[in-house]
């Protein structure tokens, strides 16, 4: 839900509760007024019967319509009283309220009993034309509400979805990209556009320092790598060498290795976040795992393991081919390495979904932490807990969702395209 369509809900839920509120004092005052005028109203016309009543005095009882005069034997105290009743509708021929008038009133030494009626602006009535004024004047203004967060959408916010749509477009793996926000005549959005112009421009400097950097650190570990590497050959190929410096040397070498291998790995980690694998292209996936489950065919041989595979299904995908070589070659791995001599592993392919089942022993750190960097299954393996992190890397690129279920002995890596 976008800005506009929020402010404009908000307003309408506003307005409606404004004119329900205003809809009941306008009520309340209406009758106010209206009670007030229909008083004044029979009060005056109370004070012309009186005056009436000085030149041409009733000798009994005396009706008219909406009015009757009753001369009272005895002197009373004068009173005025105000109360509601029903008359009969001549035209309607129906009963209807009235406001009625009562006063005693005493004219040269005589006291008359004066009544006066008049009809009642009905409260119903008052409520209906109120309610239905009320509702017309608040579809007209949703109506012009609605038009005009419209207008305001695609004319106001034009500059914004523009400069978005320019957000969207900045790659950090384009250096030469040149990003031009759109002009605006708000301030706000001009001063929005001028710090997104110096940010982008900052992120690019920083990336790309960065990125020579990871380059150049990579590049400079392996050459004292190499070398030591070679160094430890020239020993090794000594002729008066103990058993235990051939073990120590050995060892060192071991070592050197797992450090380039890590290098790699990191270096392979930071390319993935850069987003600098972009040779997309249309992949049958159940050709490229058959060709990989065939390069690890020996070390499962060797292992004794019993390889089950059901590439039931023929999955094409739009990615780096690296990308997906790597991914399933470090889930093949992972799943040969931690697992038993003898031990299973079960290869499920569908539509739209990766199942790798592998026996192994039970995981020494909890399953949510699996796929962290240097997060090992068994801490004390020499792998580099590096393996499942750039797995789940790789699926974080592409949007794939990977899981992790065990039950019992078996380990499950789930997944889906």
């Amino acid at each position: 839900m976008n800005l506009i369509v929020r402010i404009t809900i908000l307003f309408v839920f506003v307005s409606f509760i404004v004119f329900l509120v205003g809809g009941v004092i306008s009520f309340n005052v209406m009758m106010r007024e209206v009670n007030y005028e229909q008083r004044r109203f029979l009060t005056e016309r109370l004070d012309r019967v009186e005056n009436r009543l000085t030149t041409r005095p009733v000798e009994d009882t005396l009706r008219w319509t909406k009015l009757t005069i009753v001369r009272l034997n005895d002197r009373v105290e004068e009173s005025t009283t105000f109360s509601d009743t029903l008359v009969m509708h001549s035209q309607l021929e129906r009963m209807e309220p009235h406001l009625r008038l009562d006063a005693v009133r005493n004219v040269d030494g005589t006291s008359y009993l004066i009544s006066l009626y008049d009809i009642i602006i009905e409260p119903d009535d008052i409520r209906d034309g109120l309610v239905e004024s009320l509702v017309t004047m608040y579809l007209i203004l949703l109506g012009a509400v609605i038009v005009i967060g419209f207008l305001a959408s695609y004319f106001i916010l034009r500059p914004f979805n523009l400069t978005l749509d320019v957000i969207k477009s900045f790659s950090l793996t384009k250096p030469d990209q040149n990003i031009k926000f759109p002009k605006s005549s708000v301030s706000e959005f001009k001063r929005l556009n001028r710090f997104l112009a110096e940010m982008t421009g900052k992120v690019k400097s920083d990336y790309q320092s960065l990125k020579e950097f990871s380059e150049n650190a990579s590049h400079e570990f392996q050459t004292p790598i190499a070398i030591v590497q070679s160094k430890l050959e020239v020993l090794m190929d000594g002729d008066n060498l103990t058993e235990e410096q051939i073990e120590q040397i050995t060892f060192a070498q071991h070592t050197i290795k797992r450090l380039s291998n890590l290098s790699n790995a990191l270096a392979l980690l930071t390319k993935i976040e850069n987003q600098e694998f972009a040779n997309i292209s249309e992949i049958k996936l159940s050709g490229t795992l058959s060709n990989i489950l065939e390069e690890f065919k020996e070390l499962v041989e060797l292992k004794s393991i019993e390889l089950k595979t059901s590439l039931a299904g023929d999955p094409m995908i739009q990615a780096d081919l690296i990308l997906i070589e790597l991914l399933l070659t470090n889930l093949i791995n992972n799943a040969i390495r931690h697992n038993w001599e003898g031990g299973n592993i079960n290869v499920s392919l569908s539509e739209d979904r990766l199942e790798i089942s592998n026996t192994g022993s039970k995981l020494d750190i909890p399953s949510d932490e699996l796929f962290e960097r240097f997060k090992k299954s068994n801490q004390s393996s020499k792998s580099m807990g590096l393996g499942l992190a750039i797995v789940k890397k790789i699926c974080d690129f592409y949007n794939y969702s990977i899981s992790y279920q065990n039950e019992g002995d078996l380990h499950t890596i789930h997944i889906r395209f």
